[in-house]
């Protein structure tokens, strides 16, 4: 049995994502996996694959209204996970920081010797990217904080030190992790698995939105900061097209100062934020814009333009990050500076050539099927259990017979 761990799935973003599509795909191979958590949102009971144990302990992990507040909560309660994982276990997978002290703490342990993987999308970005700039916004504050999140970024790096292996989501992540932690990481290939949708589910939302016979630009982020909606909203101002249509879906603690911008700009008839979508209701947005805008401040991946690009959308995105891995410029979509004007040229070039729309979008959409898969992304991970603890053979022929993937019949 493989174990993952992950404190509390609260939402259905990338990360999450990420978790319950592995552990799902994982399974389909053969694999069994039980994931480990404190709590579930029945948000993302839809990713989550018929063959993969969930024990949700239940734990009152969210105190505060505040993150950020909340997280040393998460840090301190990760390792009461361990109790249910068995000393036979095959591999334990930690994903992300929150997780990290109980990776820690079964370094320790005699009783496990599975190999212990760190699934890091990215180090924490307060105390290493954006540790100046989040110190400098505190203030007061933020000055007598400085001594603190140097002495939690040596600690960060002792604890995603003891994993056997580091586990990152694009070589942009891995460069990252690399330069963090001064070790490499093995890449694991994502999958976008939507469904197509219909003609009359698309049409839905066009009426849904009021959207036909409009130029529709999408983007599907978490609102937040280093998202940069914000650039997203300026550059569609600058585009100055009247029959264009900004969809904005997610939901976030930005979303008050985003709706104050969107006034701000005269865009208040033009700009519609959908709120958080599920995942089945996602594909019909896909199907439904023109294109797919992507801001984000050096995002180690980008799950969204993947999906995009899968659903057959060309992407305008900052040129930075992991979407330049995904993103062929000028082929499957346009790569721009992260400033308003060259956002919304690219948005103006792509807006008055339909035929160009469509070859990217074909592009993207053949892109992403021949170098995506989230099967690829299990069976890279098995190889990686198979060199660090018992052979993946060995794993495979103490489980059941496989079902299908989620969302499979």
């Amino acid at each position: 049995m493989i174990y993952f761990v992950y404190p509390r799935l609260n939402k259905l973003s990338g990360a999450e994502r990420l978790i319950l599509r592995l552990a799902s795909y994982t399974t389909q191979l053969g694999a069994p996996v039980t994931l480990l958590t404190h709590y579930f949102d029945a948000s993302c009971a839809p990713a989550l694959g018929p063959r993969v144990q969930l024990i949700q302990t239940g734990a009152r992990l969210q105190i505060f209204k505040n993150h950020y507040l909340n997280a040393p909560f998460e840090y301190l309660a990760a390792a009461q996970l361990l109790k249910y994982i068995p000393k036979d276990a095959d591999a334990i997978t930690f994903f992300g920081p929150p997780s990290l002290p109980a990776l820690a703490w079964s370094s320790f342990r005699k009783k496990w010797r599975a190999p212990k993987l760190y699934f890091c999308y990215e180090p924490p970005r307060f105390i290493y990217d954006d540790a100046d700039a989040v110190t400098t916004r505190m203030g007061f504050s933020g000055t007598l904080a400085r001594p603190l999140f140097g002495l939690y970024k040596h600690l960060d790096r002792w604890m995603a030190r003891r994993a056997d292996a580091l586990l990152a989501n694009s070589h942009f992540g891995a460069t990252r992790l690399r330069v963090a932690y001064g070790r490499d990481a093995t890449v694991i290939t994502h999958g976008a698995d939507f469904a197509i949708p219909s003609l009359a589910q698309i049409e839905r939302v066009r009426t849904q939105y009021a959207l036909q016979d409009k130029f529709i630009l999408l983007t599907v982020n978490f609102l937040h900061p280093r998202k940069r909606i914000d650039l997203f909203l300026r550059a569609f101002a600058e585009l100055n097209m009247p029959n264009a249509i900004a969809l904005v879906v997610g939901a976030g603690p930005e979303k008050d100062a985003l709706q104050a911008l969107v006034r701000e700009l005269g865009l208040a008839e033009r700009v519609h934020f959908t709120g958080f979508i599920p995942d089945e209701e996602l594909p019909a947005l896909y199907g439904a814009s023109d294109v797919y805008v992507h801001t984000c401040k050096n995002e180690s991946f980008g799950l969204s333009v993947l999906e995009a690009s899968a659903a057959g959308l060309p992407v305008v995105a900052v040129n930075e990050g992991g979407p330049r891995e995904i993103i062929a410029d000028g082929e499957t979509g346009l790569l721009v500076d992260a400033t308003p004007d060259a956002l919304a040229n690219a948005l103006r070039a792509l807006a008055n050539d339909p035929a160009l729309r469509e070859r990217m979008g074909e592009a993207g959409r053949q892109r992403a099927a021949a170098n995506y898969s989230w099967e690829r992304g299990a069976r890279e991970f098995l190889n990686v259990v198979d060199a660090f603890g018992a052979p993946v053979s060995n794993v495979i022929s103490r489980a059941a017979p496989p079902l299908d993937a989620p969302g499979d019949s």
